[in-house]
Parts: structure tokens; sequence; C-alpha cells
């Protein structure tokens, strides 16, 4: 796993805020990585970050967020309800809580872990990133959910992947058999932070994932999306293929 610095711009601390709001999340919390907190920039999504905090947690300032004694973020984490908050990475070089390589061997005590895993900027710094996402399948427990930030396009350079909605529908809801609770492209550009589309369900029309709404040319896009886990559920393999693919040929074996 490369060691990266990530962090939590107002859009995205508000959409986590949403994400376990609406699913009522709650239970052992795993960010991969550990996260700083940014907290306000400017403009649409400044404005954006204050309606979700008057929305889903009255009384809370935006301040109240922050780690008393250095600009992570887990005390965020705990105000959000989780009864265990920690991180997770490579090296120990900004304190995580596990040190673990996500392309590598998991440690047996990590499967079935937690409840809610958080990959804000990771897994596409991770040349094995089938092994990764294996890797958190392993670690939560039936039930669980993955919420998900990862770029999904106008990031060249930035890592080794970018993550597009195909790998939702086509890895975690086909082969995992995961439930897709949300799957949307957000840009992080401050002033086009309400400017999100979502796209269709390639497992429901045979066809590649088709954006539905309009999106600034020139901003960053994050995949934000939330997966959750079949109850009993432990798959340690399964076969991926494209989901158009899988439509088309008849003798697929997941199909």
């Amino acid at each position: 796993m490369k060691v990266t610095t990530m962090a939590l711009p107002d859009t995205l601390i508000a959409r986590i805020i949403e994400t376990v709001n609406e699913h009522q999340l709650s239970g052992d919390f795993l960010m991969l990585g550990r996260q700083r907190l940014i907290g306000t920039r400017r403009g649409v999504a400044a404005q954006l970050l204050k309606e979700v905090l008057e929305k889903y947690m009255p009384g809370v300032k935006e301040g109240d967020l922050k780690n008393l004694d250095d600009d992570f973020s887990e005390n965020f984490f705990r105000i959000l309800g989780f009864s265990t908050v920690n991180s997770m990475d490579i090296s120990s070089f900004e304190g995580a809580s596990i040190i673990q390589d996500l392309s590598g061997k998991l440690d047996p005590a990590l499967k079935q872990r937690f409840d809610v895993i958080y990959d804000g900027g990771t897994c596409e710094h991770i040349f094995e990133l089938p092994k990764a996402y294996r890797n958190l399948h392993r670690m939560l427990k039936p039930g669980g959910t993955l919420i998900g930030h990862s770029p999904c396009n106008n990031w060249i350079n930035h890592s080794f992947y970018q993550i597009s909605p195909e790998m939702i529908y086509g890895f975690w809801e086909k082969a995992m058999g995961y439930e897709v609770q949300h799957v949307y492209l957000q840009p992080l550009l401050p002033n086009f932070a309400k400017h999100v589309a979502t796209t269709t369900n390639p497992n429901k029309t045979g066809k590649r994932p088709r954006i539905k709404g309009g999106l600034p040319k020139n901003s960053p896009l994050i995949l934000n999306y939330a997966v959750r886990k079949p109850d009993g559920l432990f798959k340690e393999s399964a076969k991926v293929y494209q989901s158009d693919y899988v439509a088309k040929w008849p003798d697929t074996p997941n199909r």
C-alpha cells in the first residue's frame, strides 16, 4: 500500500455525514489511511457542510469535529456515533492504529472485525487493487458497509487507477453479492459541490453505466459509493467480468 496523506474537505465531510445517518451506520469503524480534517473551504461546498450539519447534527459546530491535539479525524467519526475508530496504513509515519499491507496477507485477527470501512483515497494507490478489495471484503462483518470516495475522472497521475462506476456494479454487486446503497459522481471543486450525477445500473440494463445528469468539465470527480455486505456471506473469491459482457455471453460463469 503506497504511503499517502489523505484529507477530508467540506464536501466529503458532508457526504460522510449523510451516508452514516441515512443508512444508520454504527459499530466498529476503520478508515484506510489516517484522514486529516480540512473542513470548510469556500462557496457552495462550505454552505453544503453547514446545511448538512444543521440537518443531521443540530447543535454540533464544525470546530467540534476536530481532534483536540492534531488535525486528524478520529473525533469526527466518534461524534458520528461509532463505538471504536481505527486507522490502517502500511507505515506508522502518521500514527495509524493498525499497520497492515492491504496488498499482502491479511492478519487473521482483522477478518470480519469492522462494521464500516471508509476508503477515502487509499485503494487507488495500491497496485494489487483486486487483492486490496478482497481484503476489505474479508475485514467487513456480515452486514457491514464499505463507504468509498475514490478518484473517478480528471485525476491523471494522482495514483495507479481511477475507479469507475463499473467497478461497483461489476465487482461489488455482481461478483460479490453486495447491496449497492448509492453510487454517484461528486465534483470536488468547491463551487460544484451540489452538481452531482448518478449512473444507470448495468446489471439491470445490460449496458455499461450511463451518466444521468450534467457534470462540470473542469473539476476532478470523486466516485461516491456505499455497498453493504450480505448477512452471513463470506466469499473468499469470485469471478469478475464486466457487466455488459456478462449480458452478452450466455456461458459466463456468474451470469
